[in-house]
């Protein structure tokens, strides 16, 4: 009776000790449901996307019109407005894709944003001139008018700060947005203009009247411009991260179950695309929410490298780059990025 006794204490311990050691593991592997055995509860209500249409928000399209939110027991509404930051910072929406340069100023004044996710990598954003440009080295940029979408574009950001850095150049920006910007480069207003995909291959689709392209790019790390046969260096680097998906601050801190169970439906979008980006069904989506050349998106789609993994170096040398420019006082570093999602998104 005694052994039997023993034995059974024995086990007793031996079970507790497993049972509290892989709690511990559980919570120190930073899983949603550490230190519990639920996930993180939703909140039943609805969540609010300020959006502005771009292919590279494809991967929201796709989540949105394949059920991947309601998937999940989300209702999602995109909304659409040119002042998405705003409205996130605010609290009149939740969520914002955005280009993380337009989000790193307000999150390092103190404003209620943050970082949650990374929506693509690289960014896919280039020079483009016209096809008899004479520019061959990056100084020849010094002086020109070249079109932007805005100051605080990342191409445009990165770009800037290369130019200024490496060849002691700087160019008077015209603010465009990417169709206006090739109206304008078509009627000679502009020198240059830096655009984004599909905007690029729209303007790469474009012929004149002897059936020739009517544009190139240049120093994009994939083009020759000066015709030594060696591949210019991309001005914006290799790999920059583009567009990230950012949240109001306490959306995530009280409705954390939605905000992660959003970027779980958006990670499988992404799988959905990359598997096929130029499947029919994927441009259909693309073409819904964004009015361009089909074949431009067809074109341009496998360039978006989708992923929910933060480059959180590149992003806080974004933030470096802005405090060069003047934009910031002071790199926020780490504070970039909801704690939240450490462990999941970066």
């Amino acid at each position: 009776m005694k052994k039997t006794l023993c034995a059974l204490l024995i086990l007793t311990v031996l079970a507790g000790g497993l049972w509290a050691r892989g709690k511990k593991d559980k919570a120190a592997s930073g899983g949603a449901d550490a230190g519990t055995d639920k996930a993180p509860a939703l909140s039943g209500k609805k969540v609010l996307v300020a959006d502005a249409n771009s292919t590279h928000h494809l991967n929201l399209y796709v989540a949105y019109e394949k059920g991947l939110f309601a998937k999940r027991g989300l209702e999602v509404e995109i909304q659409q407005t040119g002042s998405g930051v705003a409205a996130v910072v605010g609290g009149e929406a939740d969520i914002v894709f955005n280009c993380p340069t337009g989000v790193i100023t307000p999150i390092a004044k103190g404003q209620n944003i943050t970082i949650i996710s990374q929506v693509k990598i690289p960014c896919t954003s280039v020079m483009v001139v016209p096809a008899d440009s004479p520019y061959k080295t990056p100084s020849d940029l010094k002086g020109l008018q070249i079109a932007g979408l805005s100051t605080t574009c990342c191409a445009v950001v990165i770009i800037r700060d290369a130019l200024k850095a490496q060849y002691n150049t700087e160019f008077e920006l015209v603010t465009l947005a990417p169709a206006a910007a090739i109206q304008a480069l078509e009627a000679g207003q502009v020198k240059a203009a830096i655009l984004e995909e599909p905007f690029v291959a729209l303007a790469l689709l474009s012929k004149d009247a002897a059936g020739k392209p009517k544009y190139k790019t240049i120093f994009d790390g994939t083009s020759d411009a000066n015709g030594d046969g060696k591949i210019d260096p991309n001005l914006a680097g290799v790999n920059p991260p583009c567009r990230t998906i950012n949240a109001n601050t306490d959306f995530v801190a009280n409705r954390f179950g939605d905000a992660k169970a959003f970027i779980e439906a958006i990670a499988e979008a992404d799988q959905i695309i990359l598997a096929n980006p130029v499947a029919p069904d994927i441009v259909d989506i693309a073409a819904k929410y964004v009015s361009v050349d089909r074949q431009a998106i067809i074109n341009s789609n496998p360039k978006l490298g989708f992923t929910t993994k933060l480059d959180t170096a590149g992003l806080i040398g974004y933030a470096d780059a802005l405090v060069k420019l003047g934009n910031i006082e002071k790199n926020p570093g780490e504070a970039l990025f909801a704690p939240q999602f450490k462990g999941i998104t970066w």
